[in-house]
């Protein structure tokens, strides 16, 4: 794992894409039990985040993608990649948690199971997650991607 590897990949996308270098933040975790697992977090800091958050953060997806696949690369120790713009991911994390919480209550209120939005699988765990800490709810993932939905109802 090279993490200027992954600075250099990220400065020459952005410079292909005719934007300027991203402030880049790294938080490596080796923490873990496993110390054979890092876990690295990276914040990029820039005013073109759009293209890389419209449409559902596909353009951010797709680049935590790309440097995932550097990072598998010839390396011993795994590494699990976070990719966020911005704090972007931060702040829809704490919406869906909204969303999952007023779900849960109106599926408790009206006992009727409910079904939501189509989510990338980011924002699909953001709910399963919240919700495992709801007893009487339970959560499953439905449909194809990408229509792939979170259905949310009383535990049986």
């Amino acid at each position: 794992m090279d993490i200027e590897q992954i600075k250099k990949t990220i400065e020459n996308i952005f410079k292909a894409m005719s934007f300027s270098g991203p402030e880049i933040e790294i938080k490596k975790d080796n923490t873990q039990k496993d110390k054979e697992i890092i876990n690295i977090n990276l914040d990029l800091k820039t005013k073109e985040a759009e293209p890389f958050i419209k449409d559902n953060s596909e353009g951010l997806s797709a680049l935590q993608h790309v440097l995932r696949v550097i990072l598998s690369r010839g390396g011993t120790t795994q590494s699990f990649l976070i990719l966020d713009i911005n704090g972007y991911k931060e702040g829809r994390k704490n919406e869906l948690n909204d969303v999952a919480v007023e779900a849960a209550k109106k599926v408790r209120r009206t006992k009727k199971t409910m079904i939501l939005e189509p989510m990338s699988a980011f924002e699909r765990r953001v709910i399963h997650l919240k919700l495992a800490e709801q007893p009487d709810i339970v959560t499953e993932s439905i449909g194809e991607e990408p229509e792939r939905r979170v259905a949310i109802r009383i535990y049986p």
